[in-house]
């Protein structure tokens, strides 16, 4: 995977309901004959926080200063959005549609034009509701994660601050078949039959890794998982399975350790280095 050092260095503000939307383009990934990059939406909202300031600074004239640090901070969200150029794009952009419309919890397949209105209007309303009632800090990038062979691997990251002990984070990830530009299911990836198999050599790892102590429940595989040179890696989110004080556990094996439980569909995608061709329109 190259990573092209110039960023796009075109933006404009967008005015929605008297708020703006500011859009700027970067993270450029070739690969292939393939152009992914990145449209990042961000937005704050100060307004509020100074509202509660004000109001705070007027409490302390009259000697209350039982008040939270964090209401006079301001709200501020970004959020990218992954877009493809390259080979049989329309089916390419299909899939990563459904990955958008499912990490940003949409119900309805709207593209281009209608989506970018609609996205700018949901920062805004999920910004300022957030102010209202006292500061947060999203960010949210959905990009390229890793690629290997013929599969790339797409993650979705969430950074979350309301206040509190410490902050939140989730990701997880999303495979596409470069060769036909389809998501792929666990079940295309995995044989069903054998999952108690593969369970109990990544419980075996985890265990000589993190210390079965360490387990909140019983051990899952994790259906959230990424793909490249060095094998599978299997990913798990905060208090997932362990407490937050652990981390992200992440069990890696390798394809050679994988291989008695891969389907033969996923083994002649991705152990195959057979190029990606393009179709004819």
């Amino acid at each position: 995977m190259k990573k092209i050092n110039t960023l796009f260095a075109f933006f404009f503000c967008s005015s929605l309901f008297g708020q703006n939307v500011k859009i700027t383009f970067k993270d450029t990934f070739k690969y292939r004959d393939f152009v992914f990059y990145n449209k990042v939406y961000s937005y704050e909202n100060i307004e509020f926080a100074n509202k509660r300031k004000i109001a705070i600074l007027k409490d302390l004239n009259q000697e209350n200063d039982d008040y939270y640090w964090g209401d006079t901070m301001k709200s501020y969200l970004e959020i990218s959005d992954l877009s493809v150029t390259g080979p049989f794009d329309f089916v390419l952009k299909t899939s990563l549609d459904k990955i958008r419309n499912s990490v940003f919890q949409r119900s309805d397949n709207s593209t281009g034009t209608k989506f970018d209105q609609d996205f700018k209007q949901y920062c805004v309303e999920m910004v300022d509701s957030s102010a209202y009632y006292g500061f947060q800090e999203l960010e949210q990038n959905v990009k390229v994660a890793a690629v290997f062979n013929n599969v790339i691997t797409i993650g979705n990251n969430i950074y979350e601050f309301s206040g509190g002990a410490h902050p939140n984070h989730w990701h997880n990830h999303f495979l596409i078949d470069l060769t036909d530009g389809r998501l792929l299911a666990f079940a295309d990836v995995f044989q069903m039959s054998k999952r108690n198999q593969l369970k109990s050599i990544l419980s075996s790892k985890f265990n000589s890794t993190y210390g079965h102590d360490n387990l909140l429940d019983q051990f899952e595989i994790a259906e959230n998982f990424s793909i490249d040179k060095d094998g599978i890696h299997f990913l798990y989110n905060p208090y997932e399975i362990t407490p937050y004080a652990v981390g992200d556990p992440e069990i890696i094996i390798s394809f050679n350790q994988a291989m008695p439980y891969l389907t033969p569909y996923f083994k002649s995608k991705v152990l195959s280095k057979t190029s990606v061709k393009k179709k004819k329109s």
